[in-house]
């Protein structure tokens, strides 16, 4: 084992460890195996642990600048904003931060605009979004504008956008690495396919370019060795120009040290150059969280693999099969080695990746040059209009094969992996290398093992012993996963539905299958389609034994979808009305309204909401649908006092029709959930309500600011956490807080 190589590994492993905060036992014991395994050497030993904690102590300083300037900004209501993409008419746009630290910045500032890689002052108040921030209606000053390479950059992109129209998203993806413009639609088909990775720069288009840099310098004259000297500086002018992502350095990188080992005819090992090339991107840290890194960086691995397996396999091949059966086994095992972090990031793996990758990769071949020489030919108006169009034809090619993979019968397998599986899966496809660089039958039964074991483990009884709340981000949308102490679930809504799918399909679902556990009551608040709009799908998905539902008469397709799911599932129907009971391993679920003269009184669907309570203990959990005014009122009325909870959901997303201080003032709530979608366009939550709650003390989170919130209790104490924070409270049944002090945020 190459000793560059176990310190990329443990190096890498330490940064990712370090960010992650997570999962440090079972990193730290594999990466102690792993170079155990492969190095008997004392100061091999020594050296991957020094690496490691390196690793760890560097991103542990790089984490702790991002959360001492997110405070900041979100303090002071300002950031300096190095745009990554244009800030248009809509107002829409992304940048990085530009004081001192690498956060990711959204913003929405309409009616303002400028260009790609100018830096701005952006003014507003700020809320966390993921592992950066956002802000909405925002001020903005430019600041300085955007470098040479920038406008020479934006004015290859309008060349693009005039010479192909409705393809340039796609061709600025592939000339510029400009990704933003893609649609949602194109991205999930050629994800679906297996082919997604073509669309951005990486070593299949640096490859592209050096060989025809190669072959064109070759025309000319040029010796081999000038021609190559000559090819990586252009290359790398190129990938400085694209602002230099971290898969194209990664790919030029390694180019550049294979053809240096060629020049000093020094053999050199294929997996030490991958360690360098891969490691020369660390020297900005946070990459190792990037998922363009970590799939280029598996890719290349398990193609690194695939080339010891096919020479062992196919050495005594020739003619047209042996490339095709190479090619097989290249993307057969890059899509294995890559799998884990695939299917965690995206919920899906594609089988049918080996077939279209086979078909694709000559395309992109073919069109990658076409695209080339169209924009450097672009002044030449009727020779780059023949270029453009045998370009597009390329591009029309690989679309038909992204849409025939989509069609393939189990072409896309939807999965949905525990953090356990998805470290098993990752060691299963270390195995597989392992076993394709000749230790076949140690790869072979270290992977099979794995397998197994993460097999059996969801088998084993999966809840934590507490009570948990989860309110899944869906965006603007409900879906209120209770998870009870033995791993059941009772789910209120499942988010919405969008043109190109739904939030049951592609959040809900997912999240609740990585946890495992049946659904034994699915609650429709209402027929709305933002609550409803993705249990149609989440039905087929998931195991759901009951539906229960306000029998508003609503006739939307999405809930009509429900009740088709349902009936087709088998789940039975009911009516909610108040006075049912249902208890769920000492989880007791209390239905308060909507009775049925209620709801035949009403005409708007939020007003016929169904409002539960949960008690745990001496905990209690009130959630209101989209109840407005007049159900507050009515619950109030008839429940008074009973109504006092610990946590309660804000109604209709933080609406001022909704959370109206009679009703706040008898819930009494210490801490109130919002469910609502970054940058809505209905203004949610309201900043009147949003000033009621802080007037009662009550403490807010919502799922634009913080993501999925995770509320946990033992019926005593209540842990209320978010992807950075975690707060603590007592059960106002349970007696005060210690000291008598208001509850404290601890980290």
């Amino acid at each position: 084992m190459p000793l560059i190589l176990l310190l990329f590994l443990t190096y890498a492993g330490g940064l990712w460890l370090g960010f992650s905060r997570s999962l440090w036992p079972v990193l730290v014991a594999a990466l102690y195996l792993l170079f155990r395994a492969l190095s008997r050497r004392a100061a091999a030993h020594a050296l991957g642990a020094g690496a490691l904690a390196l690793g760890w102590l560097v991103a542990r300083d790089a984490d702790r600048d991002d959360r001492a300037c997110r405070r900041r900004v979100l303090a002071e209501g300002i950031a300096i904003v190095r745009l990554t993409e244009p800030l248009r008419r809509d107002g829409k746009a992304a940048g990085w931060m530009e004081q001192g630290c690498r956060l990711r910045v959204r913003l929405s500032a309409r009616g303002s605009e400028a260009p790609t890689g100018a830096t701005l002052r952006v003014e507003g108040t700020f809320r966390r979004a993921g592992g950066g921030v956002a802000t909405r209606g925002a001020r903005v000053t430019v600041v300085a504008g955007p470098s040479f390479t920038d406008r020479w950059r934006d004015r290859v992109g309008n060349l693009i956008t005039s010479q192909f129209g409705d393809d340039a998203p796609l061709v600025r993806a592939l000339v510029l690495a400009e990704q933003y413009d893609l649609s949602a639609e194109l991205r999930s088909t050629y994800a679906d396919a297996g082919i997604i990775h073509m669309v951005s720069v990486s070593g299949l288009h640096v490859s592209i370019v050096a060989g025809g840099l190669l072959g064109i310098l070759a025309a000319c004259g040029l010796s081999t060795r000038r021609g190559e000297v000559i090819a990586l500086l252009i290359l790398g002018s190129y990938i400085v120009f694209i602002a230099s992502p971290p898969p194209a350095v990664r790919s030029a990188a390694m180019l550049a040290l294979t053809t240096g080992a060629r020049w000093v005819q020094r053999p050199t090992s294929p997996w030490a150059i991958w360690a360098v090339g891969s490691g020369i991107s660390l020297v900005e840290p946070r990459l190792v969280m990037d998922l363009g890194w970590q799939l280029s960086v598996s890719g290349m691995a398990g193609l690194i693999a695939s080339g010891e397996l096919s020479r062992g396999l196919f050495s005594t091949w020739s003619g047209w099969k042996k490339p095709i059966a190479e090619s097989v086994v290249a993307t057969s095992i890059a899509t294995l080695v890559s799998a884990p972090i695939v299917a965690w990031t995206f919920g899906r793996i594609s089988i049918a990746a080996v077939v279209t990758n086979l078909l694709a990769g000559p395309l992109f071949n073919v069109a990658q040059p076409l695209l080339f020489a169209t924009v450097i030919l672009g002044w030449f108006g009727p020779v780059a209009a023949f270029l453009s169009d045998a370009a597009r034809g390329a591009l029309a090619l690989i679309d038909l094969v992204a849409q025939l993979g989509t069609h393939i019968p189990l072409g896309v397998v939807p999965v949905a992996l525990t953090a356990f599986t998805a470290l098993s899966l990752a060691a299963c496809a270390a195995a597989v290398i392992v076993a394709c660089l000749g230790r076949a039958r140690t790869g072979v039964a270290v992977a099979l093992g794995v397998l197994a074991l993460a097999a059996w483990r969801p088998l084993l009884p999966r809840g934590s012993g507490r009570l948990e709340v989860h309110m899944i981000d869906v965006g603007q949308g409900d879906a209120i996963a209770v998870r009870t102490p033995r791993g059941r679930w009772l789910l209120i809504d499942a988010g919405g539905s969008w043109k190109t799918g739904d939030a049951g399909q592609s959040i809900v679902g997912p999240y609740l299958r990585r946890f495992g556990g049946r659904v034994v009551h699915l609650v429709l608040s209402h027929p709305h389609a933002d609550h409803v709009g993705g249990a149609a799908s989440l039905i087929n998905q998931v195991p759901v034994d009951t539906v229960w539902d306000s029998a508003f008469p609503g006739t939307s397709p999405a809930y009509r979808a429900v009740l088709d799911s349902a009936l087709a599932a088998g789940a039975s129907w009911q009516r909610a009305l108040p006075g049912r009971v249902v208890t769920l391993d000492d989880v007791v679920v209390r239905v308060l309204a909507p009775d049925s003269s209620w709801v035949r009184g009403q005409d708007n669907p939020n007003e016929a909401s169904v409002v539960v309570m949960l008690e745990y203990g001496a905990a209690r959990f009130l959630f209101t649908g989209d109840a407005e005014h007049g159900a507050e009122a009515a619950v109030v009325a008839r429940f008074g006092d009973q109504l006092s909870a610990d946590v309660l959901k804000a109604g209709h997303h933080g609406s001022q029709t909704s959370s109206t201080p009679a009703f706040l003032d008898v819930v009494s709530p210490t801490l109130a959930l919002v469910s609502v979608g970054a940058d809505n366009d209905y203004g949610h939550p309201s900043p009147s309500v949003l000033q009621t709650l802080n007037e009662r003390g009550v403490d807010v989170l919502r799922t634009d600011d913080d993501g999925t919130i995770v509320v946990s209790s033992d019926g005593v104490e209540i842990a209320a956490t978010t992807q950075d924070s975690t707060w603590h409270y007592s059960a106002k049944r349970s007696g005060p807080s210690p000291g008598g002090q208001r509850p404290s945020r601890r980290r």
